[in-house]
């Protein structure tokens, strides 16, 4: 028996070997079959499908041509994108880009990865941080590609995605301004009037703005009522704090009496900034029915033309 170990381990050897050559041939045999099957589904138009083979196909890479994997990644980012399977595309497409970052095709990838985040971002009520995304990788395809055949479109890209986050910023100055909180609002239609002006209609937010400043005074005083009522209670537990807080209190109660002189500089400030834009406002769009508004609003407050 013990003349026979050797010759035991030897076919063990072999039959393992054979094992591991019929896998390496079922692995073969797979990348090629679908990749094969992913192609035909392509020109079918069957993206879904194609996407799934072509991702099936990826997972045997090693028994692929360079060419082919190239392929692979492309149509299977562009097949994910064409299902409108965009979160799914980005993946696809981010990956090619990293591994392909100046073939012709990685101009068509970057087109379609950019409106990909565009699309899969939520409509404008909600966080537009894809929308962003969308123009930072826009910029960095003008800066990669300025004289592509997709220049002209990413541009229009560009211009979709700064419309949706004007529409957003718009729709947070609107919920400011209804929720009682008039200052909060004059900023985000001053960042509008600023930065977004053309996507904006512009002669709405400017009123918009002109009208929060004006009631500035109402943010202020809800904002001086919280901030009272604060200082009651601080000056309340200087009764009962131990000596060595006593400080800490008399500072906090001094800081909120700050807040309070703040919200009367605010509310001074903001006033005298619509009185001077009311002027503008009236030398570009003249004494529309907005403007008549503005005046009507500002002899509330007590001032006179």
């Amino acid at each position: 028996m013990k003349g026979m170990r050797p010759v035991y381990i030897i076919l063990t050897l072999l039959f393992l070997v054979s094992c591991a050559k019929i896998t390496e041939e079922k692995r073969a045999r797979k990348a090629k079959e679908n990749y094969a099957e992913a192609m035909a589904e392509y020109r079918n138009g069957e993206y879904g499908d194609a996407a799934r083979k072509f991702r099936e196909a990826l997972r045997f890479m090693d028994y692929l041509t360079p060419q082919q994997i190239e392929n692979a990644r492309f149509l299977m980012g562009k097949s994910y994108y064409l299902d409108k399977d965009y979160v799914n595309a980005i993946v696809a497409l981010e990956d090619y880009i990293f591994h392909y970052p100046k073939l012709h095709r990685t101009e068509e990838a970057y087109y379609m990865l950019i409106d990909s985040y565009i699309k899969v971002s939520p409509d404008p009520y909600r966080d537009q941080e894809y929308t962003w995304k969308a123009i930072d990788k826009a910029k960095e395809f003008l800066a990669r590609f300025p004289k592509s055949e997709f220049a002209h479109k990413v541009q229009e890209l560009i211009e979709k995605a700064y419309t949706k986050i004007a529409k957003h910023e718009y729709l947070i100055a609107r919920f400011y301004e209804e929720y009682g909180y008039p200052y909060s609002a004059a900023l985000r239609y001053r960042e509008l009037l600023i930065n977004f002006s053309q996507y904006i209609p512009e002669e709405e937010v400017a009123f918009r703005y002109i009208r929060a400043l004006i009631n500035t005074d109402i943010q202020a005083e809800r904002a001086k009522d919280t901030i009272r009522d604060l200082i009651r209670k601080a000056r309340e537990s200087l009764k009962d704090v131990k000596p060595g807080e006593r400080e800490a209190v008399k500072r906090r109660i001094e800081f909120l009496k700050n807040e309070l002189k703040r919200w009367d500089r605010i509310k001074e400030e903001a006033l005298r900034e619509a009185k001077e834009i009311l002027g503008k406002y009236k030398e570009v769009y003249g004494e529309t029915v907005y403007f008549k508004e503005l005046q009507r609003l500002l002899r509330e407050k007590g001032w006179k033309s």
